[in-house]
């Protein structure tokens, strides 16, 4: 039955993790645009279907499909972008008939080729074909519909397209994309950046074969930042085509209600704008872009521009704003009008101005909002609406890791700060398994912040963290716990009390008994307590209450202290060879001596007699002692101690018996020379050698007792036998090593009466010999 839950309680984790792996998320919508699903819940067979904002141009696939594996295909989100090309300033390298540039970005194409919607080079080497942006965009793809194809039968040709902000024509600028392969006519050629690449020339060449005519009939310009059209002010006495963007700000050109220049201000004003009143080369090549494309050199091509001449300065001239005018593109000579024009019959350059002439004027406004951001698949964009100043905020779905930006801010120009973020899916593997114990997952997935939880068999105990999280690096953020077998924590020592376990440890099932250390104490509340396998004891521990001190309990046989009390009696009698008497300590006279007998049952706990739960100690049985044992250690230790011991015994022994032989050769060198110098005296020699050798071993005899002996009579005898030079050698040999009779005869020797004592033995010889033998008897 175990076995048959715990396949269940897997199986069903098992098909959890697979409903969260398998059910689609959001498919992810790209910027500009909005997703309407097919259903209300996401699940396999549900469409997803892109509409583009207005302005905006989808590429790619429109509608997306969830399949059973949780995915969506196509796998491709689609693209909302807009064509920046169109209405800009081309060039080519040359002019075959009347293909001129301008056809290819007049927002006219055609499946096959026709002069009059299709711009054409003449036969060159390499020839090309620009755009000119008139501001720099981020450009993601570029689109090309050829119009003659090229370049003969079999022939392939080589397109490059270069994005970038130096001169188109010298191939400076960095490839976007190459293309090798045929040409046909009317067949659009799809190039994208990658990554998108910021330029404001875009030009495409043709690098071969040689000698061939380039001739593109459209050529579109992607890019999802720019500011559309659409999301700039509208109002109904506005013209079709009067507005343009440049650089997140809207233009536009009233030339149908011409006014003086005060009332053009407060027009502008009105409507939330004002005249122009900044400036610098981009914006002033812009302008003059737009009001050719306009007008095309027409003299009445006149537009106010919010600049005049400063009232105190004459030579000076101040924007609207109040801002002095730093940079400026004047028409020379200037005159002393104090209002400012752009001036189409000078290239619309700027002239001063009467400021009460009727002319056109332009208008600048700020977009109203920023439009729909992109989303990444499995997130979720939380805002209120996507005007100007408003914030959104990114979440990604479970198990998902947001990379990138959580929040954006839709700024003055119309665009969102930062990128959009990306949600990264990440998974971790599949926990490691533990020994009595099991783990389950918290959401039943293994995504990232998912968690798992270990638990422990019954009878077992959780060591290391429980709970575990799936972290960035798609690992668990720690190692996994383990299950070790469940103890209670050790008993509670209570005062006048002990207890016994009846196991080496707190394992779980472990009976703790207690008992009071003697009779004057009474054990309150229970006796045996049990260590559950929650880790805790089944009841609290007792505890020991002192009862009346002139109480004695009667006499009792052994109940349950008989395990804890010796099989076998003690014998009452005490062998009193063992007593030492000890040294005598003195007791006040007012304390009572009470003697220990058997009636003193609470003192007398030595006897066999005493009640359960005395003080006594527990009695060592002879059967249970262990014989102490040495280790390997202790053995190796010994026998080098051994060892040492033996070989100093040895090397003690053999210098001992070294010295003495020297010493004995000393001796019977220095009789020798007594002899060679006695003239021929070998009789009186040879009985002064025997009283020498009669004394000598009286001396050892002696001498027995130590130094100590060396005094009185005895220490002077030796002292006048040594002023004899019969009895040492003439040489004076060092005597080393001696025992105590040696060092007797040998310390009393004065080395400072050597001469004098050597003199009297050759020319006192008589006296001397009758002086040993006096000596002799003295011994």
């Amino acid at each position: 039955m175990v076995c048959n839950t715990k396949c269940f309680v897997w199986m069903l984790s098992l098909l959890l993790n697979l409903n969260q792996v398998f059910a689609c998320g959001y498919p992810g919508s790209p910027s500009h645009s909005s997703v309407v699903f097919s259903k209300s819940v996401i699940a396999t067979g549900t469409v997803a279907s892109y509409v583009c904002e207005d302005g905006f141009e989808l590429l790619g696939p429109s509608r997306r499909t969830c399949t059973d594996n949780g995915t969506w295909i196509p796998r491709g989100i689609p693209f909302c972008v807009m064509n920046v090309g169109a209405g800009k300033a081309p060039m080519q390298s040359s002019i075959s008939s009347s293909g001129v540039p301008q056809k290819a970005v007049d927002g006219s194409t055609s499946s096959f080729f026709s002069l009059e919607t299709c711009a054409k080079t003449e036969v060159e080497r390499t020839p090309w074909w620009y755009v000119n942006l008139l501001e720099p965009y981020l450009v993601q793809l570029v689109r090309l519909d050829f119009g003659q194809s090229c370049c003969g039968k079999n022939k392939p040709a080589t397109i490059v397209v270069r994005v970038g902000n130096n001169r188109p024509d010298l191939g400076a600028n960095p490839i976007c994309n190459k293309f090798t392969g045929m040409i046909e006519e009317g067949r659009p050629l799809f190039l994208p950046c990658s990554p998108p690449m910021p330029g404001a020339f875009v030009s495409v060449h043709l690098e071969g074969p040689p000698g061939q005519s380039l001739s593109i009939c459209e050529a579109f310009v992607y890019t999802d930042q720019a500011l559309p059209i659409e999301r700039c002010p509208q109002f109904r006495d506005q013209e079709p085509g009067s507005t343009a963007t440049y650089n997140g700000k809207c233009y536009l050109f009233y030339n149908q209600q011409p006014l003086n220049f005060d009332e053009a201000q407060e027009f502008c004003q009105s409507r939330g704008g004002s005249l122009v009143d900044e400036t610098s080369p981009a914006l002033q090549g812009f302008l003059s872009w737009e009001l050719w494309r306009r007008h095309r050199g027409d003299p009445n091509g006149q537009y106010w521009m919010g600049a005049f001449r400063d009232s105190e300065d004459k030579s000076n001239w101040k924007w609207l704003s109040g801002k002095d005018v730093t940079v400026s593109f004047w028409n020379l000579p200037g005159g002393n009008d104090d209002c400012a024009r752009f001036d189409g019959t000078k290239g619309w350059l700027w002239s001063d101005t009467n400021c009460n002439l009727k002319l056109h004027f332009i208008c600048q406004h700020k977009p109203s909002s920023c439009g729909r951001p992109e989303q990444p698949p499995n997130a979720t964009v939380i805002v209120d609406d996507f005007n100007i100043g408003s914030k959104i905020e990114y979440k990604c779905d479970n198990g998902h890791l947001l990379i990138g930006p959580s929040e954006r801010t839709c700024m003055a120009n119309g665009f969102f700060d930062e990128f959009p973020p990306v949600c990264k899916h990440l998974q971790c593997g599949l926990p490691a398994r533990i020994p009595n114990g099991v783990y389950r997952f918290s959401n039943g997935s293994r995504d990232y912040l998912s968690t798992v939880s270990y638990e422990c068999n019954p009878g077992y105990v959780l060591v290391g963290r429980g709970d575990l999280i799936c972290d960035v690096d798609e690992r668990w953020n720690g190692p996994p716990p383990r299950c070790d077998p469940a103890f209670c924590l050790e008993p509670a020592d209570i005062p006048n009390g002990f207890f016994t376990l009846s196991t080496n440890s707190t394992v779980i099932g472990t009976i703790v008994s207690y008992f009071c250390s003697g009779p004057q104490y009474k054990l309150v509340g229970p006796k045996r307590i049990r260590c559950l396998k929650t880790g805790l004891y089944n009841r609290d521990p007792p505890y020991c209450e002192g009862l009346d001190p002139n109480f004695r309990p009667p006499y009792q046989e052994r109940g349950d202290a008989r395990e804890r009390r010796p099989s076998s009696e003690l014998p009452i009698n005490i062998d009193r060879r063992l007593l030492r008497k000890g040294p005598y300590n003195r007791m006040d006279d007012d304390i009572p001596v009470v003697p220990v007998t058997g009636n003193n049952i609470d003192t007398a706990n030595i006897r066999n007699q005493a009640p359960p739960n005395a003080n006594e100690p527990k009695r060592v049985e002879i059967d249970d002692m262990q014989t102490g044992k040495l280790n390997l250690g202790g053995i190796i230790a010994l026998g080098i101690f051994g060892g040492f011991v033996f070989l100093a015994a040895v090397v003690t022994t053999a210098v001992i018996i070294a010295k003495r032989v020297k010493n004995g050769h000393g001796y019977r060198k220095g009789g020798s020379s007594g002899k060679s110098n006695s003239s021929g005296t070998s009789s009186s020699d040879r009985a002064l050698n025997k009283y020498y050798q009669k004394a000598w071993d009286d001396l050892q005899g002696s001498s027995k007792g130590g130094m100590a002996r060396l005094g009185g009579t005895t220490r002077s005898h030796v002292h006048s036998n040594h002023r004899d030079d019969d009895f040492r050698s003439t040489k004076g040999t060092s005597e080393g090593m001696r025992d105590d009779g040696e060092m007797v005869v040998a310390d009393v020797h004065v080395q400072k009466e050597k001469k004098r004592h050597h003199h009297h033995h050759h020319h006192k010889r008589g006296k001397s010999r009758g002086d040993d033998e006096k000596n002799a008897k003295r011994y």
